[in-house]
């Protein structure tokens, strides 16, 4: 079992009452397999949400750890519906991935040789009647021969796909393609034996080679699609070296770590947790690129957090583990990307709907057709309803915008832009307003203590010193600020943080506020600053904390705008600090905007027809994220930011963000053209093919070559530079 697995099944344990998993099925191709596989694990007692994803065969459930469902039953649940279960990532998962290419390469290249030797001996037959008896039944025969082990192991898993949609009471896309083949193949074998009438062995071969081709390309795309979050999922080393008391090492599981644990990180190894430097290590040389992108080595010293993925390339290092493997950077990321590839994103559920409905619509199509060609001419009735079955296989309408999404994923994910919500492609490419928050957004995230104005009974070092106590371990920009400000001496107990108001706790006795300015001085008459500090007696104390702009912040705005949004700065910073920002990037700005007020300012722009992406990074920027049409939270920003957000920018600064949303333009423009192709296609082709004017090989190349043209279209999209 690989770490991540593990940190899978720890989670789990630990959640006591509330269980999740996330796992692979093999054998999904269609949304009424996802539906198949949701009504299956339903139906257990305690499960509480299941979420399946068609195009990345994904499965997440949720459910009561206290009842009588395990994992054991879910897993069994998902077998029932007649899909395997495959482990999110590891050898199981890999050996899964080189298992399912090489059996549908297997598959191709038997159909291709299989359908050419039939149609060397078959296409005798067409178009002479002089041909003597015995050496027509002889290719026949051998045409039958050679197609029957094509259609019973190339066509398996078309076949298979047929039963079980029948018998779960679904219509999914195996079955007009299973009952096209057996249509095609039965009346041949039975003409053979009687040595007369049509037989149909070239068309079921190559109609079986043209489907394996394209689902082959389809699962290679998809499987280049996974490759953000399982190399994500895989870099975690299974094992890491643990020092113990009296400096001995032990070999233990990486999810054996615990907060305090020191470990060893040879060169070239991976970080396993979020870590801080051991005393007797001066300087970190590491590999970030994973989680950021970026391809230059980061330096990293003292009490610097070194994040669980990064890649040791300097000389062995000796860490402090800060967190469990579950709550580990990495591992908040992986679910994030989790949650995004379970979700089906609403243009996708659109597509999947009428491709559901459309495979009914097949069905009863070919039945009229059959009707009308035996009224006028029932010599030409097979062949007819053959290629309307073919010709109608809706898998390019079923791809056309799973492929598209699954190609514009792995280019946002090579910008360093994870998805964390299915819907976030199509959302961010239709936005027309930016909004951005100021401090660890558009200013860097360390920042420095500029003033600080305190009452007659707390003298500046004490408060300094308390608030450095009150931010301890915080992500938010103020607590690096203050951390050089930190005393041993001075510890808070009993912490509370209130979500866009500031954090609490209990200092020597005393209770103690910091945050704004109605939360830490109610009552106070103190003077204008981004940061309050309130406590007993009415001592209280403002702090003024200024960052620097980031490098790319003005190029990223000029860039934004430059593709026609608005950009806006909302904060709840102070006036000054706020102002100066705006004026250096020359935007529209709020200062001291409350969550609320933030909120109001969004759902101000939304009500007058804007479409609004916001980006921040702090606990205070989680609801306004949640009320924009499109999110982002920074790679280093809160827990709360980057949960509440649809998009998460792993790089440190934002000029990634113009190159994403143009990335989104592109895909939305792929995803309408290859909608449009496949509803083009079908509507041109089902009259012809009705009419007899195709034949069923001519539609099982047609079909076969407009679902590449949706896979391959959409493959543009990966291969564009970022």
């Amino acid at each position: 079992m690989s770490a991540i697995e593990s940190l899978h099944a720890r989670w789990s344990l630990d959640a006591g009452r509330h269980q999740h998993v996330v796992f692979i099925v093999e054998g999904m191709r269609c949304a009424g397999c996802a539906r198949s596989i949701e009504k299956a694990v339903r139906a257990l007692p305690d499960v509480e949400s299941v979420a399946v994803n068609s195009a990345t065969a994904r499965v997440s459930v949720d459910w009561s750890g206290a009842g009588r469902t395990g994992l054991a039953q879910i897993l069994a649940a998902v077998e029932r519906a007649g899909f395997r279960p495959v482990p999110l990532a590891g050898d199981a998962a890999s050996g899964e991935f080189q298992h399912e290419r090489r059996a549908a390469l297997k598959r191709v290249g038997f159909a291709s040789i299989g359908m050419m030797q039939a149609m060397m001996y078959l296409t005798a037959l067409y178009g002479t009647s002089d041909i003597d008896a015995s050496m027509s039944a002889l290719m026949r025969i051998t045409g039958m021969v050679l197609v029957t082990p094509v259609l019973f192991y190339s066509g398996a898993p078309f076949l298979v796909g047929a039963w079980r949609d029948l018998a779960n009471r679904r219509l999914g896309m195996d079955v007009p393609v299973a009952i096209a083949l057996l249509l095609a193949w039965l009346p041949s074998v039975v003409n053979t034996f009687r040595g007369q009438g049509e037989v149909y062995f070239d068309s079921v071969g190559m109609f079986i080679f043209f489907l394996s081709v394209g689902r082959y390309i389809e699962m290679s795309v998809r499987h280049r699609g996974l490759t953000s979050s399982e190399a994500l999922a895989r870099s975690l080393p299974a094992q890491v070296t643990r020092l113990i008391a009296g400096g001995a090492e032990e070999r233990v599981a990486a999810t054996d770590l615990k907060p305090g644990d020191r470990f060893l990180v040879p060169k070239g190894a991976v970080v396993a947790v979020d870590a801080t430097l051991g005393d007797e290590t001066g300087i970190a040389l590491l590999d970030e690129s994973l989680l950021t992108g970026e391809s230059v080595a980061a330096r990293r010293q003292g009490a610097e957090r070194i994040r669980g993925g990064s890649i040791n390339v300097g000389a062995p290092l000796t860490l402090t583990a800060l967190a469990a493997v579950g709550d580990s950077t990495l591992a908040a990321m992986v679910r994030l990307l989790e949650r995004a590839q379970t979700e089906r994103p609403r243009i996708a559920r659109a597509a999947d709907r009428a491709a559901s409905w459309f495979v009914g619509s097949i069905l009863v199509l070919a039945a009229m057709t059959t009707v009308g060609w035996m009224l006028v001419d029932p010599a030409r009735a097979f062949a007819a309803v053959l290629a309307v079955l073919v010709v109608t296989c809706p898998c390019a309408l079923s791809l056309a915008t799973p492929a598209a999404l699954t190609a514009a994923s792995t280019q946002l994910a090579r910008l360093g832009v994870l998805i964390t919500r299915a819907d976030a492609v199509e959302r961010l490419a239709r936005v027309d307003t930016v909004v951005l928050d100021k401090t660890g957004t558009l200013t860097e995230p360390a920042g420095r203590v500029v003033d600080v104005r305190t009452s007659p009974t707390l003298a500046r070092e004490r408060a300094l010193a308390i608030a450095a106590a009150l931010e301890r371990g915080s992500a938010h920009p103020l607590a690096a600020a203050l951390r050089e400000h930190a005393r041993a001496d001075v510890v808070a107990k009993d912490m509370r943080e209130v979500a866009g108001q500031g954090i609490e706790g209990i200092i020597d006795g005393a209770r103690w506020r910091l945050g704004t300015r109605g939360f830490a001085c109610v009552g106070a008459d103190v003077a204008d600053a981004t940061t309050y500090l309130g406590g007993p007696d009415a001592a209280f104390a403002s702090i003024d904390v200024g960052a620097p702009l980031r490098a790319g912040a003005r190029a990223t705005v000029d860039a934004l705008r430059a593709l026609g949004l608005d950009v806006i700065i909302a904060s709840g910073d102070g006036e000054l600090a706020v102002s100066q920002v705006a004026h250096a990037l020359d935007v529209h700005a709020h200062s001291r905007f409350t969550p609320q007020q933030k909120i109001d300012l969004v759902v101000a722009l939304r009500a007058r027809g804007r479409r609004v992406f916001a980006v921040g990074d702090g606990i205070n920027d989680g609801p306004v994220l949640a009320a924009a049409d499109v999110s982002c939270a920074m790679g280093q920003g809160s827990a709360i930011a980057q949960s509440a957000a649809d998009l998460l920018l792993v790089h440190d600064g934002l000029e990634q963000l113009p190159r994403a949303i143009g990335a989104a333009r592109a895909a939305l423009g792929v995803m309408r053209q290859n909608l449009g192709w496949a509803l083009a296609y079908n509507l041109a082709a089902v009259p012809l093919a009705a009419l007899g004017l195709v034949a069923p090989w001519l539609a099982a190349l047609g079909m076969s070559l407009s679902s590449l043209g949706v896979v391959l279209n959409a493959r543009r999209l990966a291969g564009r530079a970022p």
